[in-house]
């Protein structure tokens, strides 16, 4: 027999058979469904972790370096000449700056509904410094908590236009929001170094900002860099000839090291699952060899007439080693369409997407043809070794 009659044999066989062959593919269905939507499920919130603690959503990421003093003495590990050099790295779209000791620390806001990064400066008392428009802070204001804010005049231009547009008005940041009192010049600068674009009251900015790390310097690189190495190199430049290297050490901790870690272990706690799901793939595999040796056994005249006229041992394993070939890829690919619907319809209620690859694809296609092949050779093997005179008898 030809491949093509041997298929369409195979087809035709099952066909005649339904309800037994649907039967059948059910424990495949429900066993390469099961699998599927587990690993959609794991890679999914896998790569959702690894997208949100380590890149932005333009594909930029994020590390930190921190200064830690020799001993407990409150030291700037950074200054305006540090700035200088880091940023000197092409590598890198923005650097800031968090200084806790000098009051210095980076912050996110907006202004009119405009974004700006501003470096702020935590005042602990009346400030009025750099003043060109309104008042300053005030002890009242430090007293009672009054969240107000001195801005910079470019920052006053940018967000109201004007200076006087922007006295009395609004300005969020790190998602609190002051009243701008207060214009200061753009040159302001805190003790010699560490210029400022705002100053609000250090006693609020605490309150709402409990984990705001002090002494960090924050880079962001473009997409597409090493950014291990790259803050590496950065970190042994500092160690060298950072302002404070005297003073103390410059640390980097490799997120990227940590997020590779987690990665893994979601990556074992799925297989780990899939494991267990696969149990299922064993019994149906079971319930194909059962029907397999049932159909070999009702089909015994039928064996007897194909070898009678002139088909091989090889050709007849062959007939039912494809028939259970078919029955458990028809099962497969079924299964694997219902696990990708399940995963999809369980995703829509979790805080990120099931990942769908290549690899799950090659893996139900896989996964199938060889539970065919494994559960279906016995049969196949028996049905070609019967003898055509006993069967005549």
């Amino acid at each position: 027999m030809k491949v093509r009659e041997l298929f369409v044999s195979a087809f035709r066989s099952l066909i005649s058979n339904k309800r037994r062959s649907i039967l059948t593919m059910v424990g495949i269905i429900i066993g390469i469904a099961a699998v599927i939507t587990i690993l959609a499920l794991g890679d999914g919130a896998r790569v959702a972790m690894m997208k949100n603690l380590q890149a932005s959503s333009s594909g930029q990421q994020s590390t930190e370096i921190n200064f830690v003093p020799k001993d407990d003495s409150k030291t700037a590990g950074f200054d305006d000449n540090d700035l200088t050099r880091v940023r000197e790295n092409n590598k890198l779209t923005q650097v800031k700056i968090q200084s806790d000791d000098h009051g210095i620390l980076s912050a996110e806001g907006t202004i009119n509904s405009k974004t700006i990064s501003s470096t702020l400066y935590l005042s602990q008392e009346a400030n009025s410094e750099h003043l060109i428009a309104g008042r300053g802070i005030s002890k009242n204001d430090i007293l009672v908590n009054n969240p107000v804010a001195l801005i910079s005049k470019s920052t006053a231009k940018k967000g109201y236009k004007s200076v006087q547009n922007a006295l009395n008005a609004a300005i969020e940041l790190n998602g609190t929001t002051y009243t701008i009192v207060g214009v200061i010049s753009n040159d302001a600068q805190r003790e010699g170094y560490h210029t400022y674009d705002a100053v609000v009251p250090r006693k609020i900015f605490d309150v709402n900002n409990a984990n705001v790390t002090a002494n960090t310097l924050k880079l962001t690189f473009v997409a597409g860099t090493d950014v291990s190495k790259a803050t590496q190199q950065i970190t042994n430049q500092l160690n060298d000839s950072g302002s404070q290297h005297n003073a103390g050490s410059y640390e980097f901790y490799d997120t990227a090291a940590m997020l590779k870690g987690i990665s893994d272990v979601i990556k074992g706690i799925t297989y780990f699952i899939v494991a267990v799901a696969s149990i299922s793939l064993f019994i149906a595999g079971i319930g194909v060899m059962n029907m397999m040796y049932i159909a070999v056994s009702e089909r015994t005249q039928e064996i007897g007439i194909r070898m009678a006229v002139g088909a091989s041992q090889q050709q007849i394993l062959w007939q039912f080693l494809i028939e259970a070939i078919l029955l458990t890829l028809s099962g497969g690919m079924i299964g694997y369409l219902s696990g990708l619907g399940i995963a999809m319809g369980v995703s829509a209620f979790l805080p990120f997407k099931a990942s769908v690859s290549l690899s799950t694809f090659l893996l139900a296609f896989g996964t199938s043809t060889i539970v065919g092949l494994v559960f279906g050779i016995l049969p196949a093997k028996t049905a070609s070794n019967k003898n055509l005179i006993d069967i005549l008898r």
